[in-house]
């Protein structure tokens, strides 16, 4: 575990830096507060903009980066796919747990005139943590650790803190879910990681470093 921290330091201090820094910001106002400030901040570009950032955190999004490492490396994808289940897990597992209420029935009952994504439809149960926050923080920690040039870190970084501001902007997760959602996705990764990384050393098996093709 260390030596991965180290190995990939300039992408987790980044994050540590902004997790803290979302952290104070949401201790510092209530929730009506928060999503006033997010949802009053919108425009045409940003409704499409976010919509497709969204797609980082869905499900086919990670199906498809997992196919694509099919043709790389088979133990890549094997984490991948774990990270998948694991974060998956977790995700239902607190979701169901907390049972918190999502933005819009949170606010239900409030004389308050919300921008929505037209044709979105809002989902109301289970905010906690955001679920596509997880795949976006899942994948994007993975790609971290595989890929040599870290200084993809930023990027890989900054399209994961897309997918979780989309999920606000959206009206659809509180910062503390993403919050809580990029947290278990990194977990989740890292977890798989040290999993198949031990495996491989316990049984190696020739196929491991294998591809497609």
């Amino acid at each position: 575990m260390k030596q991965i921290l180290k190995n990939n330091s300039l992408y987790f201090t980044l994050y540590l830096f902004i997790w803290l820094t979302i952290l104070i910001w949401v201790l510092s106002y209530d929730k009506l507060t928060q999503m006033s400030i997010i949802n009053s901040h919108y425009s045409n570009w940003a409704d499409s903009f976010f919509i497709g950032a969204t797609q980082m955190g869905e499900g086919w999004f990670f199906g498809a980066i997992i196919v694509v490492f099919l043709f790389i490396r088979f133990y890549q994808a094997l984490t991948l796919t774990v990270s998948l289940a694991l974060g998956s897990l977790l995700s239902v597992c607190l979701k169901f747990s907390f049972d918190t209420p999502r933005p819009h029935l949170f606010f239900a009952g409030k004389n308050i005139d919300w921008h929505f994504v037209d044709g979105l439809t809002i989902h109301i149960h289970n905010s906690f943590p955001s679920g596509h926050t997880i795949t976006a923080f899942s994948i994007a920690t993975l790609l971290v650790i595989f890929l040599p040039n870290k200084y993809l870190s930023v990027l890989f970084l900054f399209l994961a803190c897309l997918a979780g501001y989309s999920r606000c902007y959206l009206f659809q997760h509180f910062p503390e879910d993403v919050l809580g959602g990029s947290f278990v996705g990194i977990f989740s990764s890292l977890l798989a990681f040290i999993l198949i990384d031990k495996v491989m050393r316990l049984y190696p098996k020739k196929w491991y470093k294998k591809k497609l093709l």
